[in-house]
């Protein structure tokens, strides 16, 4: 089987992509052929060096005839079996691929968003939500149709990689308890950073020089993270390690007492045995024991749980000093949530599942196959590229390159800070000229319509009002 696996991302690591890189490793020793279709990068080249095929995108609005170009040329050297797109940009490419050349269409929902799923789900062949939560929330929430196309296949760790290992602590760490925070430092995982900001406020007052706390992961946050952490800490230490893999990942946790984890974070840690408070984007779930581990595998470790900050932070507080009063407590939990992962999260089978999906979908689209649809179908595939420059300061000159353009029309709104200042409606014009009324951060969102009312929206690059003169005010978008 060929696989190709469209994936979209900001951060140069995370969950997704650990997610994608244990199907591709899967399937790559199985002896299947797998293509990626991600940003150029750290994850990029590690495929490629583990056997993977990649195609290179920045996901731009511009891109996807390009990418489009680059999948037809690999489909007619080395046939394609299926599609398994991951969420956002990478999902209406795989879905756009699938469409055009005739293919069958895999989606991963990851967490608590929708990604247009009612009105794809009908050109899907079958959709992977990976908690029963995130399925739940689809059905109830979403109103999306075709239960029957939505199956779990969790995340899971890798076993062998992810066990109990002897590692001294950090030297600054001695003789205290090390609990971690493993997670992004981006504003996406705001509800995580503002929980671990109580925890550690509460720490300070409660077990002032008891604690070292142990930071693996950064972000855009990382400095305003980093100035509160050492605003509230007190006397007890933190460290920072940033972003870790393999290895140097597992011995983070097993220096730990304790973590502060979200999705295959709290399964790694579980994995290793090291309690796991867990918590996601979306809610706190608490520290993984008998009462909580159904919650906690229900919601993929709080990524679909509710939010309420105020109940978390009384939470978080009792955790904490359930931690903190016994060693043997700690212990217990350990095994006990390692006892969780081999139960619920056992990689080979689930790995094995997904595979025995693949070759439904690919089987069942064999004997009832969609007829290919044609790129001029999809405006994506027509647009060509957008070009900004500045004829004066106070003016912004936007160009829109698209093919053919007979029947398209073009709207734009000027946005300064994030606000919608000027509306300039529907008209066949690809070029306009903009004045910029002032200082602030301005952005032009473009809107693209054809005669059948179909549309599409996307923002250009932000440059810097007449008052703000930077180099980006005469600089070429793309």
């Amino acid at each position: 089987m060929h696989l190709l696996i469209p994936v979209f991302f900001n951060a140069s690591f995370g969950g997704v992509h650990e997610n994608v890189r244990a199907t591709a490793l899967f399937m790559l020793a199985r002896r299947h052929r797998v293509t990626l279709v991600c940003r150029p990068g750290p994850f990029a080249e590690q495929l490629r060096e583990q056997g993977a095929g990649v195609i290179e995108t920045d996901y731009g609005e511009c891109s996807y005839a390009a990418a489009l170009a680059e999948i037809r040329a690999l489909h007619e050297r080395m046939p394609i079996d299926l599609i398994h797109a991951h969420p956002f940009a990478a999902r209406r490419l795989g879905v756009i691929a699938a469409r055009v050349l005739g293919l069958p269409c895999v989606v991963t929902m990851h967490g608590k968003y929708l990604d247009a799923l009612p009105q794809t789900i009908d050109q899907l062949d079958a959709v992977f939500a990976v908690s029963e939560g995130i399925r739940h929330y689809l059905l109830s929430e979403g109103e999306v149709g075709h239960p029957e196309k939505l199956q779990v296949v969790p995340n899971t760790p890798d076993a062998k990689l992810f066990k109990a290992v002897k590692v001294p602590p950090p030297a600054e760490a001695e003789g205290r308890v090390v609990i971690s925070l493993v997670t992004r430092l981006d504003r996406d995982k705001a509800f995580i950073l503002e929980i671990f900001y109580q925890a550690v406020a509460h720490a300070a007052a409660r077990y002032p020089g008891r604690i070292h706390w142990q930071v693996v992961g950064q972000g855009t946050l990382q400095e305003a993270f980093t100035e509160r952490v050492e605003a509230l800490r007190g006397e007890n230490t933190v460290s920072y390690t940033g972003w870790l893999q393999g290895e140097a990942l597992r011995d983070a946790y097993c220096r730990s007492d304790a973590a502060m984890v979200a999705g295959r974070c709290a399964l790694e840690a579980l994995s290793c045995g090291v309690p796991a408070i867990a918590l996601g984007c979306h809610g706190y779930v608490g520290l993984v024991d008998g009462e909580t581990w159904q919650p906690a595998v229900f919601s993929n470790f709080g990524e679909v749980a509710d939010k309420d900050a105020g109940l978390a932070e009384s939470a978080v507080a009792r955790d904490l000093d359930r931690l903190i009063r016994s060693r043997a407590e700690r212990r217990r939990l350990g095994r006990f949530g390692r006892q969780v992962v081999r139960q619920c999260f056992n990689a080979g089978e689930m790995h094995r599942r997904l595979l025995g999906f693949y070759q439904l979908a690919v089987a069942a689209f064999r004997s009832a196959p969609r007829p290919p649809v044609d790129e001029s179908a999809f405006l994506e595939l027509r647009l060509r590229g957008l070009a900004q420059h500045r004829p004066s300061p106070e003016t912004l000159a936007i160009r829109l390159e698209c093919e053919p353009t007979d029947d398209l029309q073009f709207a734009w709104y000027l946005l300064r800070d994030g606000e919608v200042i000027e509306k300039l409606g529907y008209a066949p014009e690809l070029h306009r000229e903009i004045s910029l009324p002032g200082p602030g951060r301005y952005r032009v969102r473009c809107f693209v319509k054809d005669e059948q009312g179909r549309k599409i929206a996307f923002l250009g690059p932000e440059v810097a009002g007449p008052d703000e003169p930077t180099s980006d005010n005469a600089s070429p978008g793309a």
